[in-house]
């Protein structure tokens, strides 16, 4: 179930934003590591909760928190959703917490939100997550987009995938 999140939750997701890694691969430069309690509350709280601008929830499992993920940069003039940070707890990986998530959130954008694109960037370094999102949801990729962020002294690029609705209705 997505929940809004609260300013409660910074322990939560910053503990899961723990390992340098996982926090580039999640926000890349867009937030500095570690996660500042102050960032996160203006950003994943404060200016969250408008359908027309940002919506940020943790996805819940039987009442515990298991993966946060959020819908950024909406445009209601052109029914489009783009998604930003979106992660699973490290602990609960591969229990197919992120496939019900992203369901769930395909489902808001498509259905309730009446979102005819959505989109999302993933590092291309980030291959285990590429292949996710293309094989699971049928996402496409529209581009490489080189050389976009520096870590650790390298550039590398992000892919831009997105999906439309009928294309996520087909797979109903």
């Amino acid at each position: 179930m997505l929940v809004p999140l609260q300013k409660d939750d910074f322990e939560l997701v910053s503990g899961w934003l723990a390992d340098p890694e996982d926090h580039f691969k999640v926000c890349g430069n867009a937030f500095s590591y570690p996660l500042k309690r102050e960032v996160f509350e203006l950003f994943f709280v404060e200016s969250s909760g408008d359908p027309d601008v940002r919506l940020c929830f943790k996805y819940c499992v039987d009442g515990k928190a298991v993966g946060m993920v959020h819908f950024t940069r909406i445009d209601r003039q052109n029914d489009f959703g783009h998604i930003g940070v979106a992660m699973v707890n490290p602990q609960a990986r591969s229990a197919g917490h992120g496939r019900a998530m992203f369901a769930a959130l395909l489902k808001l954008g498509f259905d309730q939100l009446n979102f005819h694109r959505i989109d999302l960037n993933v590092f291309e370094s980030n291959q285990r997550a590429l292949k996710f999102y293309q094989e699971v949801f049928g996402f496409q990729v529209e581009g490489l987009a080189r050389d976009t962020i520096k870590k650790d002294g390298a550039y590398q690029g992000w892919y831009t995938l997105s999906l439309l609705k009928p294309e996520w209705l087909a797979q109903q």
